[in-house]
C-alpha cells in the first residue's frame, strides 16, 4: 500500500507514494548509482575504462564529470580517512572538486548547475565532501552586509536638530515666564488690594507663555501614566503644558523656588540677577515637570561640576596616578638591566661587572626610589585630608589599602641587587691556595666608603620603607577591628619583611643615618 504525503528530505517537496519520491531522489538530487556513482553498479569508471558512448545520450544533459578521479584499485585512497577504496567499500566522487572519497566521508549536499558550479538557485543536489560544503559562498558569512551609516547620522542629526529647536523654545518661555513673574511680583509687592488682581495676572502670564492642555481630555500621568483620581491630582507644567502629577515617590513634578532657578541657568539673558535684585527672599514658585527640568538644567549641571575644581582626595589620587604611572614605565626597564647583570655574572665569575652597566643600574634606581618616596609623601598627604562625606571616606581607606598593598609588592626588586665578583679578593691562604673570589652583593659595593649620593639614596629608600611600615600598621588596626585575621596574617608578614630592610639600610648608613 502507497504512502501518501511523502516529503523529500532534501528538498522537502511533497509526494503522493514512495515511487514518486524515489523517482525525485534519483532525477533531481543524483542518487542513481548508476548515474554518479563510482561503486560496483558503475563500469565505466571503476574499471578505468570509459563506457562507449550512447548516441541518445546527447538528448539529456547530464553532470560535468571531465574532472572526475579516476579510481585504481589498491591505489586510490579516501581524501578525508586515507581508506583504500575498492568495489568492495565503495568509492564516490565529490560531484564539486571530482575527489575520490568513501561513501561514509561523503554525506552532504549542495546545489550544483551542470559544470560542477555552485549554483543555490537554479542547481540541482548533489553530494559533496566536507571542504566544498563549509567552502562554499555564505556558509560562514553573517548575511548580507548593508552600510546604514549615512542614514544613521541623517536620522541623528534631524533629531539633534530637533532636540536643539525643543531646548531652545523652553528656554524663551522660561526666560518669558521669569520676567513676567518678578515684573509682577514687584508691580504689587506690599500692596494688600492688588494681591488678588497679582494671582490673576500671574495665572494669566502663565497660560500666554505655553498654552495649557484641557484637563478633560487627560486620564494619565503624561510621565509614570498612572490614572488621576482623589489622590492623585492633575497639574500642569508652566513650560510644556503637559498635565501631571504631583506624586512624592514618582517626583513627575515640583514646584521650585524662582531664584534656584535663576542661579542654575544663569546663562540665559534675564532682566534680572537673582543676588543684585535681591530674588533670594521672593516668594515665587513655578511648577516643572522632569522632563522640562531634565532638558534645561541636567546639561547646565553637569558642566559645572566637570568645571569645578577636584575635591582635595580627587585631586592627591590624580597625582599618584601619575606617579604610579612613572614606577610602572621604570621597573621593566630596570629588572631587565638587573637579569642581564646576573646572567654576565652567572656565566663569567671572574669577569668583572661592566661599570657602564652599572651606573645605568644604580641611576635607575635611585630615580624609582625617588618615586617610591613622593608616591608615599602623596599616600600620607591623602589620608591627612579631611572627608566631606561617608564616600569619601570609603575612597580614602580604600586608597589606603591599595597603596600599601602596591609599595610593599613593587618595592621587593629594589630591596637587594644581583651577587657580582670582586676581582680584587683573590687572595692566598695558609697552604698556598687562592681562595674563591669573594662574593659581594651590588648594593655593599656602591656604599663602600659612602658618599653622599650613595647616603642619600639610602635615606630615601629608609623614608619610603618606614612610611610603608606606618601604612601597613595602621592598616592592620583597621582589619582587626573589622575582624579580617586571614589578612592580618599576611600584612605581618610583609610588616616583619620591611622593619629587617629598615634594619639593614640603618646599619649601612650608621651615624649617617636618622631617627
Amino acid at each position: 500500500m502507497d504512502l501518501e504525503n511523502v516529503s523529500c528530505p532534501i528538498c522537502l517537496k511533497k509526494f503522493d507514494n514512495l515511487q514518486a519520491l524515489n523517482a525525485h531522489l534519483d532525477v533531481e538530487h543524483g542518487f542513481n548509482d548508476n548515474e554518479d556513482s563510482l561503486g560496483s553498479n558503475d563500469s565505466r569508471l571503476a574499471n578505468g575504462k570509459p563506457k562507449k558512448a550512447d548516441p541518445n545520450d546527447n538528448k539529456v544533459q547530464k553532470l560535468k564529470r571531465s574532472h572526475w578521479e579516476r579510481l585504481q584499485k589498491g591505489k586510490s585512497r579516501c581524501h578525508a580517512c586515507g581508506r583504500t577504496l575498492s568495489n568492495d567499500i565503495g568509492a564516490t566522487n565529490c560531484r564539486k572538486c571530482g575527489k575520490l572519497y568513501c561513501r561514509r566521508h561523503l554525506p552532504n549536499m549542495i546545489k550544483l548547475d551542470l559544470s560542477a558550479q555552485y549554483d543555490p538557485k537554479h542547481g540541482k543536489w548533489y553530494n559533496s565532501c566536507h571542504d566544498c560544503f563549509v567552502k562554499r559562498p555564505g556558509y560562514n558569512d553573517y548575511g548580507e552586509a548593508i552600510d546604514l551609516t549615512r542614514e544613521f547620522f541623517k536620522v541623528r542629526s534631524i533629531k539633534k536638530e530637533d532636540k536643539n529647536l525643543r531646548l531652545l523654545q523652553l528656554e524663551n518661555r522660561f526666560v518669558r515666564l521669569v520676567n513676567g513673574l518678578i515684573s509682577i511680583y514687584k508691580k504689587y509687592n506690599g500692596s494688600i488690594i492688588y494681591n488678588l488682581k497679582m494671582n490673576s495676572e500671574m495665572s494669566k502670564l502663565e497660560r500666554t507663555v505655553t498654552p495649557w492642555r484641557e484637563d478633560r481630555s487627560v486620564l494619565l500621568c503624561n510621565v509614570c501614566s498612572e490614572p488621576f483620581g482623589l489622590l492623585l491630582r492633575k497639574h500642569h507644567c508652566r513650560l510644556c503644558g503637559m498635565i501631571v502629577c504631583d506624586d512624592a515617590n514618582m517626583n513627575c513634578s515640583n514646584r521650585i523656588n524662582i531664584a534656584c532657578l535663576v542661579s542654575a541657568a544663569s546663562d540665559l539673558p534675564f532682566e534680572y540677577d537673582a543676588q543684585k535684585d535681591g530674588l533670594l527672599d521672593v516668594p515665587l514658585s513655578i511648577r516643572l515637570c522632569s522632563h522640562c527640568i531634565s532638558m534645561i538644567f541636567v546639561g547646565r549641571k553637569f558642566s559645572k561640576d566637570v568645571e569645578m575644581p577636584l575635591s582635595g582626595i580627587f585631586a592627591k589620587y590624580e597625582s599618584m596616578q601619575n606617579i604610579f604611572k612613572v614606577i610602572d614605565s621604570l621597573l621593566p626597564v630596570f629588572e631587565d638591566s638587573l637579569n642581564k647583570l646576573k646572567v654576565e655574572t652567572t656565566n663569567d665569575p671572574k669577569k668583572a661587572p661592566d661599570a657602564k652597566s652599572l651606573n645605568e643600574l644604580a641611576r635607575v634606581r635611585n630615580k624609582l626610589l625617588g618615586s617610591f618616596n613622593l608616591y608615599s609623601t602623596l599616600t600620607r598627604q591623602l589620608i591627612s585630608v579631611e572627608p566631606r562625606n561617608q564616600i569619601e571616606k570609603q575612597l580614602q581607606n580604600s586608597i589606603k589599602i591599595a597603596s600599601a598593598a602596591y609599595i610593599n609588592e613593587k618595592i621587593l626588586p629594589l630591596k637587594s641587587l644581583p651577587a657580582i665578583l670582586n676581582p680584587e679578593s683573590q687572595k692566598t691562604n695558609n697552604n698556598g691556595r687562592k681562595d674563591e673570589p669573594e662574593v659581594k652583593k651590588l648594593s655593599q659595593l656602591m656604599i663602600e666608603n659612602l658618599t653622599i649620593k650613595e647616603v642619600k639614596e639610602l635615606r630615601q629608600e629608609l623614608m619610603v620603607l618606614k612610611e610603608q611600615c606606618y601604612l601597613i600598621e595602621s592598616t592592620i588596626q583597621d582589619y582587626k577591628k573589622q575582624r579580617r585575621l586571614e589578612e592580618i596574617v599576611t600584612l605581618n608578614k610583609n610588616l616583619e619583611e620591611l622593619r629587617s630592610r629598615i634594619h639593614a639600610v640603618q646599619s649601612k648608613l650608621g651615624d649617617n643615618g636618622f631617627n
